[in-house]
C-alpha cells in the first residue's frame, strides 16, 4: 500500500479502508494557535467552517504517552480526533492535517497516526549578517520552519558585511556597522537592522508556532563591522570599513586586550537578556579565525606569555574559554562552530556545531569532542548547507543525510540543522529556490530515522512542493534539483566564480603593510 502524501512522513501510520470529506468542518477544543492556525488556513483553502461540517475534536492530554511534540491524529469515517500532550504537539498535528487536506483536496484516507520526531533539535539557519531581510520576510521564514516541523531558528545576526541587532550601550553597531558601501554583486549600498522591539515581536510569533530563535554573535572572527564602528577592539585600532565583499577577512577581534572582553560581555548580556526565556542556547561563532594580527600584536603575545599559551591557537582557545564560561554564569550553554582547532580544551559545556570535515583526522575529531563537549550538531556542509547550487549539493544528497555519525554516541547528539547562507542569495525568492526542495528531505531526516527510498519520497514530495507554493514559497524544480553531471558542473564552476569576489589578493596586500608597520623587528 503506497504510503501518505506528506513530508516528513509520520513515526506511525495505519491506513484504512475508506475517505472522509471534509470540505466543511467543525473545529471543536480549547481556543489556541493551532485551532486559529487551521482556521486561517481552511478559508484560504476553500474549506467551510459549519455547525454542521466534520467534527475535528482535539484536546491536550498532559497524561498521554507520548514526546512533547507528538501527537494522534485519527480520521475516521464522520469525525478527525487529535491529541496531544502539549501546545507544540497540537500544533505540529494541525499542521500535518493541513497538508493532508491540501494534498488529497480535502477528501482524506481514513488513518491511524501516531507521530513523534527522532530529533529534539531541528534548525534552520538563516544568515542575515550578509544580506538583511525585513521583519516581515524574517517571520515568513519562522512559518516555513513550522510548515516543515522544524523547532529552530539559528539567526545569524552578526557579520563583516553588517551587525544587525540593537544594543543599548554601543549605538554605533548599528547606526553604522548595519551598512556597505557596496555589495558583491548588486555594487549599490545595502543595510539594515533589527531593533530590540522587531526581535520580540520575531521571538514572540517564532514561540507561538513552537520554535525556539537562538541568536549567533560570531566572535571573535567575522567582525569587521564592528571593528568598523569601535577600532579599539582591533590589535592596532585600525580605520576599516564595513566589509563590502565576502570571505574571511583578516582582522578579528584583538583578545590580548581587557577592553575586548568588557565589549563581548556587554554585549552578550544585552543579547542574552533580550532572548532569556525563549531559549537556552546562545551561539558564539569561533570558526574561520585569521590570527595573523594576534602573532605581531604586542597585547596578544603579553596574552600568552602571562597565561603560558603555547601559541595563537591556545590563544584562541583562551578567548573562547572565557567567553563560554560567561555565557554559563549566566545560565546559558554556548554553542560554537567547529574549525576551531582548539576544540576540546574550551569548555565541557560547549555544543559544536560540525559544518565541515574537510580537516585531516576529523572523522576522530568528530568523535572525540562530541564525547568530550556538551554534546554534536550535525551541519555537515556536503548535505545540509542549502545556499550551495544544486550542481553541489543535490536534493538527493540531502535526503541522504544521516544526522548522527558512527560511532557517536546518541546521548551526545543535540540535533541537526541546516544553514542557509546568503553571500548569494540577496532576497527571499532566490532563498525560497534554495531552500525547496532540499528543505522536506532534511526535514524528514530530522524527524524520522529509519531507511531511505528515495523514488517514495519524490512521490510524496510533489503535492508537498504545490503545499509550499500555495503558502507562498516557491520551489526550484525536481529537474533542476537533481541535475545532470553536465550541468552539474556547469553550475559548480558559476559557482565557484566567488572566489573573484573574495578580496584574497587584497587581504595578502593588507598583511604584508600590518605587518611592515606594526611587526617589531626581531634580532
Amino acid at each position: 500500500m503506497e504510503k501518505l502524501k506528506l513530508v516528513p512522513y509520520p513515526k506511525s501510520v495505519e491506513i484504512l479502508d475508506g475517505s472522509l470529506d471534509c470540505k466543511k468542518i467543525n473545529l471543536i477544543g480549547e481556543p489556541c494557535f493551532a485551532c486559529d492556525y487551521f482556521k486561517d488556513f481552511a478559508q484560504n483553502n476553500s474549506l467551510t467552517l459549519s455547525d454542521g461540517g466534520v467534527k475535528i475534536e482535539y484536546c491536550i492530554d498532559g497524561d498521554l504517552a507520548i514526546d512533547e511534540e507528538g501527537y494522534i491524529l485519527e480520521i475516521n469515517q464522520d469525525t478527525i480526533v487529535i491529541k496531544a500532550n502539549s501546545q507544540k504537539g497540537l500544533n505540529y498535528a494541525f499542521c500535518t492535517l493541513s497538508h493532508l487536506v491540501f494534498n488529497y483536496n480535502g477528501v482524506l484516507p481514513q488513518c491511524k497516526i501516531q507521530d513523534e520526531p527522532y530529533l529534539k533539535y531541528r534548525g534552520m539557519l538563516l544568515d542575515n549578517g550578509r544580506y538583511f531581510f525585513p521583519v516581515e520576510e524574517v517571520l515568513k521564514y519562522v512559518d516555513f520552519c513550522f510548515f516543515n516541523k522544524l523547532n529552530v531558528l539559528h539567526w545569524h545576526l552578526t557579520e563583516d558585511q553588517g551587525w544587525r541587532i540593537e544594543i543599548d550601550k554601543y549605538p554605533l553597531l548599528t547606526q553604522k556597522g548595519s551598512k556597505r558601501s557596496h555589495t558583491n554583486f548588486g555594487i549599490k549600498p545595502h543595510g539594515g537592522f533589527y531593533t530590540k522591539e522587531q526581535i520580540r515581536q520575531v521571538i514572540a510569533y517564532a514561540n507561538e508556532r513552537g520554535v525556539e530563535v537562538i541568536p549567533e554573535i560570531d566572535l571573535p572572527g567575522h567582525a569587521q563591522a564592528a571593528l568598523a564602528c569601535y577600532p579599539y577592539l582591533g590589535c592596532f585600532d585600525r580605520k576599516l570599513p564595513v566589509a563590502t565583499h565576502w570571505g574571511v577577512k583578516h582582522d578579528p577581534l584583538c583578545v590580548g586586550k581587557e577592553s575586548t572582553y568588557e565589549w563581548v560581555f556587554d554585549v552578550l548580556s544585552e543579547v542574552m537578556e533580550l532572548f532569556g526565556g525563549n531559549t537556552k542556547y546562545i551561539h558564539i561563532g569561533g570558526d574561520e579565525v585569521f590570527r595573523h594580527r594576534w602573532s605581531i600584536c604586542e597585547n596578544c603575545q603579553a596574552t600568552i606569555k602571562k597565561y603560558g599559551l603555547k601559541d595563537e591557537e591556545e590563544l584562541q582557545a583562551h578567548f573562547m574559554r572565557r567567553v563560554c564560561e560567561f555565557v554559563v554564569e549566566k545560565g546559558f550553554i554556548p554553542m560554537a562552530w567547529n574549525g576551531v582547532n582548539v576544540d576540546k580544551t574550551v569548555h565541557e559545556k560547549v555544543v559544536w556545531q560540525f559544518w565541515s570535515d574537510e580537516r585531516g583526522g576529523s572523522d576522530r575529531l568528530v568523535k572525540s569532542l562530541a564525547h568530550q563537549s556538551g554534546g554534536y550538531l550535525n551541519s555537515n556542509s556536503k548535505c545540509a548547507y542549502v545556499d550551495f547550487p544544486y550542481g553541489r549539493t543535490s536534493l538527493k544528497q540531502s535526503y541522504g543525510f544521516v544526522p548522527l555519525p558512527s560511532d557517536v554516541q546518541p546521548d551526545k547528539l543535540v540535533g541537526a540543522e541546516l544553514d542557509l547562507w546568503t553571500e548569494y542569495i540577496p532576497n527571499f525568492n532566490k532563498a525560497c529556490r534554495y531552500l525547496l526542495p532540499r528543505t522536506p528531505a532534511l526535514a524528514e531526516a530530522m524527524w524520522r530515522d529509519g531507511e531511505k527510498d528515495y523514488p517514495d519520497f519524490e512521490r510524496r514530495l510533489l503535492p508537498t512542493l504545490e503545499f509550499f507554493k500555495a503558502q507562498g514559497f516557491k520551489s526550484a524544480s525536481l529537474k533542476c534539483a537533481n541535475p545532470s553531471k553536465l550541468r552539474g558542473k556547469c553550475q559548480s564552476a558559476w559557482f565557484n566564480r566567488r572566489v573573484l569576489h573574495w578580496q584574497g589578493l587584497h587581504n595578502l596586500i593588507d598583511d604584508a603593510n600590518v605587518t611592515r608597520k606594526y611587526a617589531k623587528k626581531r634580532k
